[in-house]
């Protein structure tokens, strides 16, 4: 931990599969995900759940409708800054496991979460921008600014001090990899709009049911995440001979 904040990056230093299998690159991370489970739920309840909490409590005082757009811009704002902290959070535990065959504490990976939270959440807020101002345009190029920026979270946690052109570095990687990154992910789009759909049904009969429903959802939905480094790993790091642990 302290070489990675000296550094001012996260070493890759471990052999990586090349993404050259989708089918490969999902049985992988559905098999990551689920002997990652107890570590993904810990980091991402720390954050999510207390925070959730607290927004309600804020929501109800402030008399805001759980129907109504303010509540949903509400949730939706909140998730992105939440996220900013918890995926670093997720990525630092899951590449050490990658060195060591386990996972970084939760009090030490949320340590470089921390880390990473500033320069996260601003390159989120330009990945949000960029695609809606495609997807202004069209639905399709809206989709393609979307899959083009899909390693920017991957890439802040990682390459954090090291690589200032976020977006850029992201567009790099996936360049030629579209269709192989839209398929790897398609499987997570049920589960985003079972989230979606599911917590605000919650919510409209109760914010003491939904938070603890949203925020197992957000647990549900780090598979994306694990999808993501698994994709980044096979594209941005060094070949190395050897099994990935």
């Amino acid at each position: 931990m302290d070489r990675d904040f000296r550094r001012g990056r996260i070493e890759i230093d471990f052999p990586t599969r090349p993404f050259d299998s989708i089918y490969r690159v999902l049985a992988d991370s559905t098999q990551l995900f689920f002997s990652t489970l107890p570590f993904l739920a810990a980091v991402t309840l720390a954050i999510m759940f207390p925070a959730k909490i607290a927004l309600q409590v804020a929501c109800s005082a402030m008399d805001i409708a759980p129907e109504g757009f303010l509540s949903y811009l509400v949730m939706d704002l909140s998730d992105l800054v939440l996220s900013a902290l918890v995926i670093p959070a997720i990525v630092y535990g899951l590449v050490t496991k990658f060195r060591t065959g386990k996972t970084a504490g939760v009090a030490e990976s949320l340590r470089w979460g921390r880390r990473q939270w500033g320069k996260t959440l601003w390159n989120k807020v330009k990945v949000e921008i960029t695609i809606a101002l495609w997807g202004a345009l069209l639905v399709i190029p809206g989709v393609v600014a979307m899959l083009r920026l899909t390693f920017t979270d991957t890439i802040v946690a990682i390459e954090a001090d090291r690589e200032p052109a976020v977006l850029d570095r992201s567009r790099s990687l996936s360049a030629g990899q579209l269709w192989r990154i839209l398929l790897a992910l398609l499987p997570a789009l049920p589960l985003s709009l079972a989230h979606m759909y599911a917590a605000f049904r919650a919510l409209q009969y109760s914010r003491a049911a939904m938070v603890p429903l949203d925020s197992l959802f957000c647990v549900a939905e780090q598979w994306p995440t694990v999808v993501a480094l698994l994709m980044y790993l096979g594209l941005a790091a060094p070949r190395k001979s050897g099994k990935r642990g």
